[in-house]
């Protein structure tokens, strides 16, 4: 029964993104043409790509394929103003979740990923940014952040590798762009107990049973309050290291 749970739950995500994928398309064309204001246009995307992610994660839940908690998103979605938000990344679905809880965000995308046909509608509506070339990445996010907008970004770069165990090395990048835009990084932990679309599992390999998430909002770190790059990622990083390790 799994099985087939499954493989209905695969199916009717498939037709849920190829429809929402056409629909996305069609509210680019109309932003693009009736919303002369960048920001409003992104924020406007992002909201139908929050709402979308939501019913997508519902339609998951209800075949019981995935179970997600949140823990401490309050306390951020009260926070005002420019933040990062900075998941670990351990499976292709992780923004998925995050943006999902957020207030509507801007995020950086792994570039073939905005070239996907059925998520560039979606991705472009809101604003996405990829993550090449990097000096375009790093300008896009500092004007994003100065405009006191909210930004997602995953300080690996890439999807957690299995020989690190807990987290990749982070990307020196978001050092430049907390730096630069002066805004406070949140760290979210990302925990789950399947290897489901973990760096190597193919999208169209199903899980063996449900999977859990769990998804908790860390302490918030700047830039000022260590004066360098290599003091910042350090402290950031251990942040995740001594979550996930203590949790494990």
């Amino acid at each position: 029964m799994d099985r087939v749970r499954f493989i209905a739950a695969w199916l009717a995500s498939l037709v849920y993104w190829v429809v929402g994928g056409t629909l996305f398309w069609v509210l680019c064309v109309i932003l693009l043409v009736g919303v002369r204001d960048r920001r409003r246009s992104a924020r406007i995307g992002q909201l139908a790509l929050k709402c979308a992610f939501r019913g997508f994660i519902r339609l998951l839940v209800a075949f019981r394929a995935v179970e997600c908690t949140y823990a401490g998103f309050a306390e951020l979605r009260a926070q005002t103003g420019r933040l990062i938000i900075a998941p670990n990344h351990p499976a292709l679905w992780d923004a998925v979740f995050v943006l999902a809880e957020v207030e509507p965000s801007a995020c950086v995308l792994k570039a073939s990923l905005m070239a996907n046909p059925v998520l560039r509608g979606g991705v472009n509506a809101a604003g996405f940014i990829p993550n090449k070339p990097v000096h375009r990445m790093l300008r896009r996010c500092v004007e994003v952040l100065r405009d006191d907008e909210r930004l997602l970004f995953f300080p690996e770069g890439t999807r957690t590798r299995r020989e690190e165990n807990c987290v990749n090395d982070f990307n020196l990048g978001l050092a430049v762009i907390a730096r630069q835009s002066e805004a406070p990084v949140w760290p979210i932990f990302v925990e789950t107990d399947s290897a489901y679309l973990r760096k190597g599992w193919p999208l169209w390999r199903l899980p063996p049973r449900k999977v859990h998430l769990r998804l908790t909002v860390g302490t918030p770190v700047t830039y000022a309050s260590y004066g360098n790059a290599q003091s910042f990622m350090t402290a950031l990083r251990n942040q995740y290291i001594d979550f996930l390790q203590g949790t494990a």
